[in-house]
């Protein structure tokens, strides 16, 4: 299990810094795309070189940005609070920082699915930000259980409460990817 979700966040990390420097101006630094890079970056988790970080700074974002929906960008009247790990999954547990805005139309439209899922239903794509904090949320939640050396099929059936299975193992392009609708000056590439 921990590989789906060590790969995901790979990937994305990679994804975030093309963005980052496409911004700026700056010339790539993975010529050869961003899977290769997204392994060497593997390869550093997996051997605890590096660590994926908490969840704080990615809180501080969210309550720093702009008041619009997570998940379409959009301004609503009101505003409901979209639980990443569904309520209903996690069987009375709570999970700290679980939570992002959501437009009424977003969140009953989501329901309890896992957010993967709902996104290729919807045949939409996460922003990154959303993404980053999801992937936080399942390994945090998985490695405090022990969990992380299951495999996901086993995890799944013992009533994990999302499925690993479902990150994305592969992101669109750079330029169709946006990191943050809260933060409309990061906006795309």
């Amino acid at each position: 299990m921990e590989d789906h979700i060590l790969w995901s966040y790979s990937v994305l990390s990679i994804s975030r810094k093309v963005m980052k420097q496409l911004k700026t101006g700056e010339t790539g630094d993975y010529p050869g795309g961003r899977t290769k890079a997204a392994n060497i970056l593997m390869s550093g988790y997996q051997r605890r070189q590096k660590n994926i970080t908490s969840l704080d700074r990615d809180d501080a974002l969210a309550q720093d940005g702009a008041h619009v929906c997570m998940h379409c960008g959009c301004i609503s009247p009101r505003y409901h609070w979209d639980h990443l790990i569904p309520r209903s999954r996690l069987r009375g547990e709570t999970i700290p920082l679980n939570q992002v805005r959501s437009c009424p139309g977003c969140n009953l439209s989501r329901g309890d699915r896992d957010l993967m899922t709902w996104h290729r239903q919807r045949q939409t794509f996460p922003t990154l930000g959303v993404l980053r904090r999801y992937i936080k949320l399942c390994y945090f939640y998985a490695k405090e259980r022990g969990l992380l050396d299951e495999t996901a099929d086993d995890a799944v059936a013992n009533g994990l409460p999302f499925d690993p299975r479902e990150l994305p193992r592969r992101y669109p392009p750079i330029d169709q990817l946006v990191w943050d609708h809260a933060h409309p000056t990061v906006g795309r590439g």
